[in-house]
């Protein structure tokens, strides 16, 4: 085993979340806005295609890394771990196709009116941040299905960026809906469910 490239995987996703939030701050994007003018309302697609490309390179790497698994996976944590998954993939599709032109940057290319608006219907009524919460419920099964060193890196870097992540969006969210968020986020738990 070479630790060197567990080293290097965990740097690489540290590097990721470092790059993939600092182009996301309203600092950098004004300075960008400066830079690219007319052509600013292209940033988003950018920075999509490069957070694509970069994540590619990523996964490709962490499985080019020689596998082992951590213990043998039993009958019913396969199910289980299955099922988390194809749930994952259904919450992560569900919020991807409500936000896709958004959050891909493609409705650069499109008349649409700005609006924004605070989402509390559909997965939002169980937590604030739906897409984060089904992420991570994949990410987490696919390491309890494949219990690999890399795989464990992976969920653990990518739930302390998400963690990370939510707290700066959370401000960002009581500036632009104040107090109406601040009485949502009482109300519903950030990413796991309340059903009772």
């Amino acid at each position: 085993m070479n630790i060197s490239n567990y080293l290097w995987l965990i740097f690489f996703w540290a590097l990721y979340g470092i790059l993939h939030s600092a182009l996301s701050t309203g600092r950098i994007k004004e300075k960008f806005k400066l830079l690219m003018k007319g052509s600013f309302k292209f940033y988003r697609i950018l920075y999509s295609i490069f957070a694509t490309f970069f994540l590619v390179f990523i996964i490709v790497y962490q499985y080019s890394i020689q596998q082992f698994n951590l213990w043998d996976v039993p009958m019913a944590e396969t199910i289980i771990s299955i099922t988390g998954i194809l749930f994952g993939v259904l919450i992560m599709i569900a919020c991807t196709k409500k936000y896709f032109l958004i959050l891909s940057g493609i409705d650069a290319f499109m008349v649409m009116k700005s609006t924004e608006t605070l989402e509390l219907q559909g997965l939002h009524k169980f937590v604030r941040h739906p897409l984060y919460a089904g992420t991570i419920l994949f990410i987490w099964s696919v390491f309890w299905f494949n219990p690999t060193l890399t795989n464990l890196i992976f969920c653990l870097c990518v739930t302390l960026y998400t963690r990370i992540g939510i707290y700066f969006e959370e401000i960002n969210l009581v500036k632009v809906f104040g107090d109406a968020y601040n009485k949502y986020a009482k109300r519903v738990p950030m990413l796991i469910p309340d059903f009772f």
